[in-house]
């Protein structure tokens, strides 16, 4: 399947082999290519990005020399299992994005703990008993240290939220928002401490809203997203990224 064309076209000014090379390492950090897996090979994705498969081979070469990628020879290029190596990549990407991750973290603080306040007081008690499912498949997904899955689960814990709030305009602006952190979501996640993090937050969340306790759901909810807040600042300013 092709790759939409704006993911090669963004970096005007770049070279070709290190847009190819980004595009991969993006995959790597996000969890699209798994450590230790095998790479699609070379006209597999000179096909998807449209270059040359010498441009995919260069890349995959600096890729290696960055410690991201391993080629085996007879067998191809491997994602490495280089924490370290990974672990930069994703905090330059943060650093990259730091206004406009900001920009939402301060918009869904805005409006989430709103959310949570209506949800209390107006949610049936099946939003209450799908919220209890969801929360308990993000805690499976954290213990298999599953980025992917965790990262859906805590979308969907949010989304839930907003939608039992009943009120169309916070749940336009939160399908808006989700849309704009898919790929900070899941880069946060491929660090699983980031993910034990939330597991407490959500779950005094979820025990403030089955009591139907408002003040005490929107003030754990603001709570909650102040913290992601502050992760956020000292992933983008400190280059802490706990493993």
């Amino acid at each position: 399947m092709a790759e939409p064309a704006t993911e090669l076209n963004s970096l005007k000014r770049v070279s070709i082999v290190q847009q190819v090379e980004q595009v991969i390492a993006d995959r790597i950090v996000d969890g699209t290519y798994a450590v230790d897996t095998k790479l699609p090979a070379e006209m597999t994705l000179s096909k998807q990005l449209g270059v040359g498969r010498g441009t995919v081979r260069e890349a995959f070469r600096l890729l290696e020399a960055k410690g991201l990628v391993e080629i085996r020879p007879g067998r191809g290029a491997f994602v490495a299992s280089d924490k370290e190596a990974g672990t930069e990549q994703t905090v330059q990407w943060f650093r990259a994005n730091e206004m406009e991750l900001l920009d939402c973290v301060q918009v869904r603080n805005a409006l989430e703990p709103l959310a949570a306040r209506l949800m209390a007081e107006r949610s049936q008690p099946e939003d209450l008993l799908e919220l209890q499912h969801i929360h308990q498949k993000f805690v499976e997904a954290v213990e298999k240290q599953d980025a992917a899955t965790i990262a859906k689960y805590d979308e969907n814990f949010h989304t839930s939220i907003v939608k039992a709030s009943r009120n169309q305009l916070l749940i336009k602006i939160n399908h808006q928002t989700c849309e704009r952190i898919k790929n900070f979501r899941q880069r946060t996640f491929q660090h699983n401490q980031n993910a034990l993090n939330a597991i407490m937050p959500h779950a005094k969340i979820l025990a403030a809203l089955q009591a139907g306790d408002a003040d005490a759901a929107e003030h754990y909810m603001h709570s909650h997203l102040e913290l992601v807040a502050q992760d956020l600042i000292s992933m983008t300013r400190d280059g802490n990224v706990s493993l």
